[in-house]
């Protein structure tokens, strides 16, 4: 009953959609000027081949280079605001300043350690990018972003469940040109873009190479060392070298690095609290005084409200905070027409990425949670696609198969209410009950900590240090075909087979102790999975499409990545989803407007779900991943570009989100009525710009942007202290670009209301912590460019 009524709701949706959009097809056509002021096509490639974006039946938003520029999107992390429906942030706070946390109609993952896979695929020039750590790439030398909701089950595959993000980098075409571009502002923001195109050979070899480097101190300010928190540290090379073999064979090269120095997330701590059963209320009574006389700090201070700054951007933090992260790849793609109907690609790709994350997850002078972790990630992966076209053109068919291979390894040291432990082998007897009611010191085996070589005491010996690694191959085939019934109406079939294997190990001890948390192990898992698509699409006529569509997707399992004792290495299965989907797409007012709007209903099943609680044995944490439950997920989008007269144009995006839990176990610890995090129900921008000529001066622009979103959950347990409450954004611009459009120079404001609200949060009961990651203040800049 629930399906049919989400799935009555869907169609009532487009069905008015539908009906709004004929009205304005059939008003006269006197409305639009004759031939006049009409929309840049964009083109895309969602489907895995170019066609335009009003043509492609299935819900994605695209940003051109020109449309990144206008709204200020430099950075993956900035997309969110711009996209229904969409949410990107830092994630869990141990993963630092680069993780890129990506949720799509509910569905991602904030985690970024492995075994654990995003739910949002990121694709770099059709590269897969298996990690998330170093996920929120700098954007220069992009030439298109697409943004594929829903899962992307048949032609992309691996981890899209939620959908995809297709970054797809500039390229050269034969041609001698260029630009470079300078960017100042507040906080010492300086960051400089260069890059260029030219011929080798005529009409035979070209290439491109492209570079960057943005540096600006952060938003938030440690108060004990000034260290600047949220800053900007990358510096960003491209290259491509473009190889017209003959006339059948194109080859491409493609090579990008990064390096990012930086000084970690820009967190700070928004209250202490003390749980039952926790470790707040024994870490006060006994590692606090010994960490506060080793750190020098005033006689009495323990960990509570008092490095609680209330000011956003100011942080009491002392511990090690850093991200550095290198990241390379090169592929080759091969595209070879075979013949004039039938067409074969190869993309053969490979990337390493090494990163250190320090955190200090507290932000106070006590090392209540310090992290201290290594990545060395390499991935190599191959996609061949055989693709053509049949019986004059009505049959489109598509056919691949896919390798992937991913090796990475961790070493980690984590500190966990740090100083306890040893506070406990200093005193001189068994003084601390474990259990209340007991009565000590007592003779064992009664449960009294304290005293040098006391058993107990590895109990609350919680500095853990972990070794893992993780082997996995993905292997897929896949097929994708469509076909013309009528000039009118097309179907859409499809499916891909995914074989998935991998092989963990974990080596975790205790070292101050020499207490095993995990015992070397090593462990191997395969999951296999046919993910079906069907659609069918009808043209209204050459300006509307009505299309539907049915698909599915899923994500492999894994291993609880952070077990604090051998009965917590577990694993759990893979998650499962199921999506309806009816859309519209229109080109209105002789192409001066275009609309889309999409509805869609998810089944979420087996859903991995993260739990942080308080271990009932000792206090400390308990971290889990298990497939505990199952949701439902329904809304829609729609999105509108018009251009009212010439020079004038807007753009408005809004989307509606909902979820209820179907089931839910028990062990997850909170109730079924809960909502799912990242979620908001509503997201809503609009944009609005107007430009005129200076009779030979060149042109000026002036463009305004407002993003809002409600009531957003951090964590599964909806923890209202950690809930972000609506709030709304605005940005503006000011653009001049030159008679000859070879200079253009830009001042720009952001958060022009000083908006304070945070991107993700964080409670930790076990240790009475509750932080927040607060997007940035207002900030202006001024950009000049030189094209030639």
């Amino acid at each position: 009953m629930f399906k049919i009524t989400r799935m009555h709701r869907l169609l009532g949706t487009t069905v008015l959609s539908g009906s709004l959009l004929a009205g304005v097809v059939t008003a006269p056509a006197a409305t639009a000027q004759e031939g006049g002021f009409q929309l840049e096509e964009i083109t895309v490639t969602a489907r895995k081949r170019v066609e335009s974006l009003q043509d492609a039946p299935v819900s994605v938003t695209a940003f051109t280079q020109s449309g990144l520029a206008n709204k200020g999107i430099t950075n993956v992390s900035n997309i969110s605001a711009y996209t229904p429906n969409v949410d990107i942030n830092h994630g869990k706070a141990d993963g630092g300043s680069t993780n890129a946390s990506i949720f799509i109609r509910g569905v991602g993952q904030n985690d970024f350690i492995f075994p654990t896979d995003p739910g949002v695929g990121i694709y770099m020039d059709g590269v897969y990018i298996a990690r998330s750590i170093g996920g929120m790439m700098d954007l220069a030398d992009i030439e298109r972003v697409e943004v594929l909701r829903g899962p992307q089950g048949t032609l992309y595959g691996k981890n899209t469940i939620g959908g995809a993000i297709n970054i797809i980098s500039s390229r050269p075409d034969g041609e001698f040109g260029g630009k470079v571009k300078a960017t100042i502002g507040q906080r010492d923001r300086l960051d400089i873009e260069a890059d260029i195109k030219f011929p080798i050979t005529d009409d035979k070899v070209s290439a491109k190479v492209a570079v960057a480097s943005k540096n600006q101190d952060g938003y938030v300010k440690r108060t004990s060392d000034g260290l600047d928190l949220g800053d900007t540290n990358v510096d960003v090379i491209r290259a491509g070298l473009n190889v017209n073999a003959s006339e059948d064979v194109t080859v491409y090269l493609n090579f990008d690095a990064s390096r990012i120095r930086q000084n970690g997330a820009p967190g700070t701590l928004l209250e202490t609290f003390d749980s039952p059963g926790s470790l707040y209320g024994l870490y006060n009574a006994i590692g606090a005084p010994l960490i506060a006389a080793m750190e020098g700090l005033p006689e009495g201070s323990i960990y509570d409200d008092r490095y609680v700054t209330g000011d956003p951007y100011l942080s009491s933090g002392t511990g090690p905070t850093q991200d550095k992260n290198d990241t390379w790849g090169l592929s080759s793609t091969i595209d070879w027409a075979l013949s004039d109907t039938v067409a074969l690609k190869s993309i053969t790709a490979y990337r390493e990425m090494d990163a250190v994350i320090q955190t200090d997850i507290d932000y106070s002078p006590f090392p209540v949670i310090h992290t201290d972790e290594e990545q060395d990630q390499k991935q190599f992966s191959q996609e061949i696609q055989l693709s053509g076209d049949a019986s004059d053109g009505r049959l489109s068919w598509l056919l691949g198969g896919y390798y992937f291979n991913e090796q990475i390894s961790d070493q980690n040291l984590t500190l966990l209410a740090n100083g306890l432990y040893q506070s406990l082998e200093m005193m001189p007897g068994a003084f601390v009950p474990l259990v209340p009611g007991i009565t000590c010191p007592a003779a064992p085996p009664a449960p009294c900590v304290g005293g040098a070589g006391n058993p107990l005491n590895s109990m609350l010996d919680l500095d853990v240090s972990p070794t893992t690694s993780l082997d996995t191959d993905n292997l897929a085939a896949f097929l994708h075909v469509s076909y013309d019934i009528s000039e009118k109406l097309s179907v859409t079939v499809g499916g891909r087979y995914s074989y998935e294997k991998k092989t963990y190990f974990i080596d975790s001890i205790y070292p101050a102790s020499g207490r095993v948390a995990t015992p070397p192990t090593e462990d191997s898992q395969n999951w296999s999975k046919f993910t079906p698509k069907f659609g069918l699409d009808y043209h209204v006529n050459e300006d509307v499409l009505l299309y539907a569509t049915y698909s599915k997707g899923f994500k492999s399992g894994g291993w609880n990545p952070r077990p604090l004792q051998p009965a917590e290495f577990k694993r759990y299965d893979q998650e499962n989803l199921t999506a309806y989907e009816v859309g519209v797409k229109s080109r209105l007012l002789d192409n001066r407007m275009t609309l889309n709007v999409a509805g869609f209903l998810s089944n979420y099943k087996d859903l991995q779900l993260f739990s942080n609680s308080v271990n009932p044995e000792n206090g400390s944490l308990l971290l889990t991943v298990d497939n505990a439950g199952d949701v439902d997920i329904w809304g829609f989008e729609a999105e509108m570009v018009a251009r009212l007269s010439e020079g004038f144009d807007v753009n408005a995006g809004i989307g509606y989100m909902d979820n209820e839990y179907k089931s839910l176990a028990a062990s997850t610890g909170y109730s079924i009525d809960n909502k799912l995090p990242n979620a908001a129900k509503w997201t809503l921008n609009a944009g609005a710009q107007y430009g005129f000529d200076l009779n030979n001066s060149g042109r000026l622009t002036l463009r305004g942007d407002i993003v809002h979103r409600s009531k957003t959950f951090n964590n599964p347990q909806n923890t209202p202290e950690i809930a972000q409450k609506a709030y709304t954004v605005l940005n503006g611009r000011l653009t001049w670009d030159s008679a000859d459009e070879d200079w253009q120079l830009a001042v720009f404001v952001l958060n022009i209301t000083d908006k304070e609200y945070f991107t993700s949060a964080e409670s930790i009961p076990a240790f009475g912590i509750r932080n927040a990651v607060y997007g940035r203040p207002r900030e202006w800049g001024l950009s000049l460019s030189r094209s030639f």
